[in-house]
């Protein structure tokens, strides 16, 4: 190898034909100092050489040597290397630390990003109602995971059938697809029945793909072997989901009802706003529209009123603002129950669609609680 830096640089850079401008553009220099290391004017720091071996691919190494033969007379020449080794060192250094940090925060993002997404929207709680005005129940709720789904109904009762000791009872959990049933499990016991999709007859992966198919049926066998069948669609309104990153832990409680009166001072209230006293405990007011008893000593208030089409049994407990709400069609037949805790703003369902509790609590308000906040 040629003993001169300058010689080399000029004699890599025709062989590549490049100019001057050529190589100076791809080492991020100017042409003038193309100019002036070819010439020995001046010679290139470190880093260029580094940069120049990498694009003509020569030894990093060699052309060092060159450069320190070039200014063996300099006796500073050691000391400016070693500075600028120090320089560059520096200079990747930070540049490693950014990269470091950089990487660990990505890994980081992923992590979390990955933890959220497999688990955000993924944990759902369901109120269950059986479509079925002769079946009724207490409770009824479906809890769907990522990894496993459970659904709950508890206290089945048949509105017009009293179940005997000596009564065969089944009761069949399926879904419908295609007009065919499938049999996810069966249940000798109203008392409770419990479902899982990893204890089923089927393999079910996710019990919410049949949600909207899902189905139950009671079959009663007598001691005279008469059978009797009812079945229910099951349907399921959503309670609770996991799609919020924060949630309030602190539950607001609606005391837009609160009364803060003693059974005495709510009926001096009622008896100077109409209202009759049929017992010394129960005080009564009629209208066209409606009628209403007060039960002192319990603290309920019984609202009932009709339309064309229904009749409207709303109960509410004063003590634990809970209202109960039962609907009757023309026949007497119960087509609607369910349970409205204001505190809370929770509603069970036990029959039916529940979803007129609103307005059934506007009626309590505006017809008998807003007299006792005068």
């Amino acid at each position: 190898m040629d003993n001169n830096l300058g010689n080399i640089i000029s004699k890599l850079r025709k062989e590549k034909n490049y100019t001057q401008k050529d190589l100076a553009d791809k080492i991020c220099v100017s042409d003038k100092s193309i100019s002036r290391y070819e010439t020995g004017k001046s010679q290139p720091d470190l880093e260029t050489i580094y940069l120049i071996s990498k694009e003509f691919g020569v030894s990093f190494n060699d052309l060092l040597k060159v450069r320190v033969s070039n200014n063996n007379k300099d006796s500073n020449l050691v000391k400016e290397i070693i500075n600028e080794f120090s320089e560059i060192n520096k200079k990747h250094s930070k540049i490693l630390k950014i990269i470091l940090a950089v990487t660990l925060i990505i890994i980081v993002i992923l992590s979390v990003t990955m933890i959220f997404t497999s688990t955000y929207n993924r944990f759902k709680v369901y109120d269950v109602i059986l479509e079925n005005s002769d079946i009724y129940y207490t409770q009824g709720v479906y809890v769907e995971t990522r990894i496993k789904d459970s659904l709950v109904l508890s206290n089945i009762k048949l509105r017009n059938r009293e179940i005997k000791d000596d009564d065969i009872v089944s009761i069949d959990l399926y879904y419908i697809e295609n007009d065919k049933e499938y049999i996810l499990q069966n249940y000798s016991s109203l008392d409770n029945i419990y479902y899982s999709n990893f204890e089923s007859y089927i393999e079910v992966e996710d019990l919410s793909e049949y949600s909207d198919n899902l189905y139950i049926k009671i079959k009663v066998i007598d001691k005279n072997n008469k059978v009797e069948e009812y079945s229910s669609k099951l349907s399921f309104v959503l309670d609770f989901s996991n799609n919020k990153i924060f949630y309030n832990e602190n539950i607001e409680i609606n005391n837009s009802y609160a009364i803060n009166l003693t059974s005495g001072e709510i009926k001096d209230i009622l008896l100077k706003n109409g209202y009759e006293e049929t017992s010394e405990n129960i005080l009564y007011k009629e209208t066209v529209d409606y009628n209403i008893h007060y039960f002192a000593d319990t603290n309920k208030v019984n609202y009932v009123y009709k339309d064309k089409l229904y009749n409207y049994t709303l109960n509410y407990y004063l003590l634990n603002k809970v209202l109960d709400v039962s609907i009757f069609d023309n026949s007497n037949v119960e087509i609607e129950n369910y349970n409205y805790n204001v505190g809370t703003d929770k509603v069970n369902c036990i029959t039916g669609k529940c979803n007129g509790y609103k307005e059934a609590m506007q009626l309590i308000e505006k017809n008998f609680l807003k007299l006792l906040k005068k």
